[in-house]
């Protein structure tokens, strides 16, 4: 009884999926349709239109063939297919010829050829196979531009296991400190010192020139009154005074640290999309080079939008890594609260929401919180699709146990 009240609820799922196009999630809701004994002609036809949405037309040809209809939208759908049959068989051979290159040793060569591939494509769906091929690639050869490859790829890609795992993957102790290079900061130093060195020897320059003068006047003004002292001992005595204050700015400069100017705001500026936007870009960047102090700046103005854009819910997860990084554990727990109080559709679907709360259960540990540390990692371990996230929460839970062990 329990599998015909199922069937309702999984129609409207898979409803709305193709709505959102989320097609490969859509694909699944529809095996398990299947497996309930639903009208075969139903499911032949939803699949030859999925299988199309995703690129794999040789496998929508082949369903309208089994399903042998004269309807008009399988007549229609069927045509289609067949008009973009040249275009789709280059695309094929185009990515057979990109795995070839890489097989050979070539990979750089094989992104070109992807590139070159999905031109020629146009507006024909592309083969997920390929979308995963060209995120693998930057991810090895490009990752600067991963972040912007990540945000034009369609919906329905992001959640394909292989592209997340290559968008998100992360060390499996992210927890561990590493020294982090302060570039801002040293960069401020280095002027202070370059300041008082150059007022110094300014300084001693002109000790040097009353010196040496001092010295070749001393046979002329022997047997003369030393009429021109009153200009000789300003150089004297303004050398010595003067020498003291200009060590000033090398102690008391680095106390000022530019990382952290935009937290002396009383209250949090907004601003615009676009600004937002470069805000990410450039804390994504500044996360794989670990750069992590210079991230959290980056990624908290990147947060301060005024709407939910596609980009959030990464800025989101990769601030809360940074935070991580940085031994700032409560931030992290209260990121991944926020996460999950989020209601917009970017962050219900976002690829980042399981992997959130796999940072969220290392920083607990690292707060002494075991047991709520535990929970979540067990609820991660058990969720229903096994991925990247499950294989690093079964692994920190077994280090969590081992030290707990010890």
């Amino acid at each position: 009884m329990s599998s015909f009240t199922n069937i309702p609820m999984l129609i409207q799922q898979m409803q709305e999926e193709i709505r959102d196009k989320r097609y490969l999630t859509a694909l699944k809701t529809l095996g398990e349709l299947e497996k309930k004994g639903i009208n075969q002609r139903q499911v032949l036809w939803h699949k030859a239109v999925l299988e199309s949405k995703i690129g794999h037309q040789h496998k929508a040809l082949a369903y309208l063939k089994e399903l042998n209809s004269e309807e008009a939208h399988v007549a229609e759908l069927q045509e289609a297919i067949q008009n973009d049959w040249d275009t789709y068989t280059q695309v094929i051979a185009g990515y057979n010829e990109a795995v070839s290159e890489i097989q050979l040793g070539f990979s750089e060569n094989a992104l070109h050829i992807v590139d070159n591939t999905i031109k020629l494509a146009g507006t024909l769906p592309l083969p997920i196979e390929l979308y995963q091929l060209k995120t693998l690639l930057m991810a090895r050869y490009e990752s600067d531009d991963l972040a912007s490859h990540a945000a034009s790829l369609p919906i329905y890609a992001l959640d394909d296991p292989t592209i997340k795992r290559a968008i998100a993957a992360e060390p499996t102790r992210p927890d561990i400190p590493r020294p982090v290079p302060k570039p801002v900061r040293k960069r401020k130093l280095k002027k202070g010192v370059v300041t008082a060195f150059a007022a110094l020897a300014t300084v001693l320059l002109v000790f040097i020139i009353w010196f040496v003068a001092n010295m070749l006047a001393q046979p002329e003004t022997a047997t003369e009154p030393q009429n021109n002292a009153p200009v000789e001992k300003p150089a004297i005595t303004e050398v010595e005074p003067e020498a003291e204050p200009e060590k000033e700015p090398v102690i008391e400069e680095p106390a000022e640290e530019p990382v952290e100017e935009p937290e002396e705001e009383t209250e949090p500026k907004l601003v615009s999309d676009e600004e937002a936007k470069v805000y990410f870009n450039n804390g994504y960047k500044q996360f794989e080079e670990e750069n992590f102090p210079a991230a959290v700046v980056y990624l908290e103005h990147a947060l301060r939008t005024n709407e939910t854009n596609y980009f959030t819910d990464d800025a989101s997860y990769f601030l809360a890594s940074s935070y991580l990084r940085e031994q700032k554990y409560d931030e992290v727990v209260e990121m991944a609260k926020q996460f999950q109080r989020e209601e917009d559709v970017h962050y219900k679907e976002s690829p980042y929401r399981e992997g959130i709360r796999l940072q969220q259960s290392r920083a607990l540990w690292q707060l002494g919180e075991i047991e709520k540390a535990t929970s979540v990692l067990e609820e991660l371990i058990n969720k229903p699709n096994e991925d990247w996230v499950t294989y690093e929460a079964k692994a920190t839970l077994k280090l969590m146990n081992d030290e707990q062990a010890s």
